[in-house]
């Protein structure tokens, strides 16, 4: 998590958790359950959904093991990074920024994508 962000709120179950940054940014972290092959299907939904509230995707890779993608709504830009996880698990994180943040959060998102590793199983 990128340091001048702070908890904005923790999930009861204690399987995600959302920040804020003081310049309006918002970080959504989450791990959840996958059945064998419903990672790609989970993530097609949940762009689906985005697209309903207004998202407009300009970026997609979407495999079996891993997805991103990004786009705009109004002057926020939002990328969602997801992977699976021992096979039946996937992590996932979610950032929104102003377009004006952009040069500033390119840096910051490719460093969130690079350190979203599996553990070990």
């Amino acid at each position: 998590m990128p340091p001048e962000f702070e908890l904005l709120h923790r999930s009861e179950d204690g399987d995600g958790a959302a920040f804020h940054s003081p310049d309006g940014a918002l970080l959504a972290v989450w791990g959840t359950n996958v059945a064998e092959g419903d990672f790609l299907p989970q993530v097609k939904k949940q762009i689906s959904r985005d697209e309903k509230e207004g998202w407009k995707f300009t970026y997609r890779r979407l495999t079996r093991e891993w997805a991103s993608y990004s786009g705009t709504k109004d002057d926020q830009i939002r990328y969602v990074r997801g992977i699976t996880v021992c096979g039946d698990r996937a992590a996932m994180f979610l950032i929104d920024y102003s377009r004006e943040q952009k040069a500033a959060y390119d840096p910051v998102v490719t460093r969130m994508v690079r350190s979203l590793k599996p553990e070990d199983c």
